[in-house]
């Protein structure tokens, strides 16, 4: 399990931008056949069915935002962790979710 430290409930919950700095380059995102990687210098690394596409990600405004060339538009999301289950989720600005099993590195 993933210590976030400061959390005091084990329920799930909105993580500050602090917290999402803090947390992912410290994990491997495991979603319905895809595995996303973050390195603390910004970079991630997205595998869907086996292939890798490589990307920036940043924290702005309390939120998780990623960028994937050749597209030069960010995307944020809202990230919602739950401690007692390892899921995380990224909530887009029309509510969507994606769904993402937590692994620690």
């Amino acid at each position: 399990m993933i210590c976030l430290c400061g959390s005091v409930s084990a329920a799930p919950k909105t993580l500050s931008g602090p917290e999402i700095q803090a947390l992912l380059p410290t994990v491997i995102l495991d979603g319905d056949q895809t595995r996303q990687i973050f390195s603390a210098a910004g970079a991630t690394t997205y595998k869907v069915q086996g292939r890798d596409t490589y990307g920036s990600w940043r924290v702005d405004a309390g939120a998780y935002c990623s960028q994937w060339p050749p597209a030069r538009e960010w995307s944020c999301y809202r990230v919602v962790y739950d401690p007692a289950t390892d899921i995380l989720v990224w909530v887009d600005g029309q509510g969507r979710e994606t769904i993402n099993r937590v692994i620690a590195k």
